[in-house]
């Protein structure tokens, strides 16, 4: 009893409670992690468990990073194939230099047996391309014939054969084997129109009439931006134009270039507006490029994902409004504005304004953001006229 009282007491006046216990015992909780105080079996076992989580949280990390980096690729890829510029600078972003001298004057286009009869065309394009489909509208209207070769969107194994890019392409080939290669969609749809409007039927010559330049991008990727002098002139060689001619040129001019430089920047913030929305628009996007299951489900995700977040980049790029309908609004009520109480922008008949803006606008048919627009403007009736116009090749020498 004595020696427990002086323990007590010793307890109380000289040491803390971890003092009575030993210098191993301590060692256990202050010094040594935690693994290096029991046997080495179950710190062989607690090693193990250890490097193992550490290398699965690195696994799930790297998935992760993969994951991101993938979709974001495949969203940049998209984009830059389409035209949108996203790091690559785009030719619809751009004023290039106009060449001095050269009369454009509107005219009847007409393409005539003798014309359709040199052309064997094939278009290389991405199906619900803004600039692809603007393209195949001029094609339709007009009722020229050709063949089509769809472009992979990531890899891009299509285009090998040429140093451009970005779709679409347009590829004459003559009696003779030889090809004639037409990029940028107003390029060659200003040359075709050139081509039908004239008696000059040397295609490669009326190519050169639209020159390239090319310049450093300035931007993070520091790659070249291509350019074409006159994109948006038709090239008739004729002195003079009246008054009424002249109107009608800068009219169908300005709105070619606004089509280009305005309506198709508005169209990946809305379709890729929201995840559900980016889902659903690669829902249509593999559907109407007829891909295969592994590459639609590849496509429908990681290319959603891709663009949701490219579009953000789009968004604040071209400095939509924070609802970017909107501005998608705003830019079918200031269309419809210019057309005014005509039935086409070119009277009675469709001018290349008119098929411009239909085929940038029919490559989204049917997603949330064309049924919003035409529920909320006034589009709608012009749009079906030009649908309409276009399907049945109402400027085709047939009608």
């Amino acid at each position: 009893m004595a020696g427990s009282l002086n323990r007590l007491t010793t307890l109380g006046t000289k040491k803390t409670l971890l003092q009575l216990f030993s210098a191993n015992s301590r060692n256990l909780f202050l010094k040594a992690p935690i693994g290096q105080n029991f046997s080495p079996n179950y710190r062989s076992y607690y090693t193990f468990v250890t490097i193992k989580r550490s290398k699965l949280f690195s696994r799930r990390i790297g998935t992760f990073v993969a994951l991101i980096c993938t979709a974001g690729g495949t969203g940049i890829s998209y984009a830059n194939t389409l035209g949108f510029g996203f790091g690559t600078g785009s030719s619809a972003d751009q004023h290039p230099p106009k060449a001095e001298g050269v009369n454009v004057e509107s005219a009847k286009r007409v393409l005539t047996y003798e014309d359709a009869s040199q052309l064997r065309l094939t278009l290389y394009q991405y199906q619900v391309c803004p600039f692809c489909c603007k393209v195949r509208s001029f094609l339709d209207f007009y009722g020229v014939k050709y063949d089509i070769v769809e472009v992979d969107p990531v890899m891009r194994r299509e285009l090998k054969f040429s140093e451009y890019r970005k779709v679409p392409i347009l590829v004459q080939k003559d009696s003779k084997g030889n090809e004639i290669q037409m990029n940028d969609s107003s390029v060659i749809i200003s040359a075709l129109t050139t081509f039908m409007s004239t008696d000059q039927k040397d295609l490669q010559l009326i190519t050169t009439y639209y020159p390239k330049v090319t310049t450093e991008s300035k931007s993070f990727w520091g790659r070249k931006t291509v350019e074409y002098m006159n994109r948006y002139n038709i090239m008739l060689g004729k002195p003079g134009r009246s008054k009424a001619e002249n109107v009608h040129c800068r009219e169908e001019k300005k709105w070619r270039e606004w089509v280009d430089g305005v309506l198709v920047h508005y169209i990946p913030p809305n379709i890729y507006r929201t995840p559900t929305e980016a889902v659903q628009a690669f829902d249509y996007i593999s559907e109407m490029s007829h891909y295969g299951s592994v590459k639609k489900l590849f496509s429908k995700y990681f290319g959603a994902a891709g663009m949701y977040f490219v579009s953000k980049g789009l968004k604040k790029k071209y400095e939509l409004k924070d609802d970017v309908r909107q501005s998608l609004y705003d830019a079918s009520r200031e269309w419809m504005a210019a057309v005014g109480e005509r039935e086409f922008m070119g009277g009675s008949q469709p001018n290349l304004a008119d098929l411009a803006v239909y085929g940038v606008l029919s490559s989204f048919e049917g997603l949330d953001a064309f049924n919003d627009m035409v529920r909320e403007t006034t589009i709608g009736p012009w749009y079906q006229r030009t649908k309409q116009a276009v399907i049945s090749h109402k400027g085709s020498m047939n009608n």
